[in-house]
């Protein structure tokens, strides 16, 4: 399950659950199992982040290759360029300026999707392979019975103390 707090003390408030929870309860959907102890681990993902239009930076510049004067003299070529990635594409391919700025928009856009769908398929596998990764024990906090209430005195941890 993924969860997304947003907030004032959100950060706070995750310190306070990260790490293993405890659910000590019979399944209420395998009544009979011998299982009762039920392991979560909590862990913070990092969020993907939308490109906005003004981290685009465009560039103009002389067109190169066939065309003969009007290549050499004018500046209807177009470099964007995302400012946080880096990643840039220069269109040369239309006469107007203006045309060849709605194209490099097109193509960046493609390429920072291509960007963000290698690092979402990173983030999914890392999610999946998290799973492995619980430690069975050492619990942050333990909650007992269907009602999911806390085991014993909860002492908070120091990062927990104002919320």
């Amino acid at each position: 399950m993924l969860i997304v707090i947003q907030g004032e003390n959100e950060w706070q408030l995750f310190k306070c659950w990260n790490g293993t929870i405890k659910w000590i309860c019979e399944s209420p959907w395998r009544k009979g199992a011998g299982r009762k102890n039920w392991f979560i681990g909590v862990m913070q993902f990092e969020p993907m982040r939308e490109v906005m239009e003004s981290d685009v930076r465009f560039e103009r510049l002389k067109a190169s290759g066939p065309g003969g004067q009007h290549v050499n003299k004018t500046e209807s070529a177009v470099r964007a360029i995302h400012i946080a990635s880096g990643i840039s594409v220069k269109v040369q391919s239309e006469r107007s300026q203006h045309a060849n700025r709605r194209i490099a928009r097109l193509l960046l856009g493609n390429r920072l999707q291509q960007l963000q769908n290698i690092q979402h398929a990173q983030i999914k596998a890392k999610r999946r392979l998290f799973h492995h990764q619980i430690e069975r024990g050492n619990a942050v906090r333990i909650f007992v019975g269907i009602e999911f209430i806390p085991k014993g005195e909860y002492i908070p941890n120091r990062h927990c103390q104002s919320l």
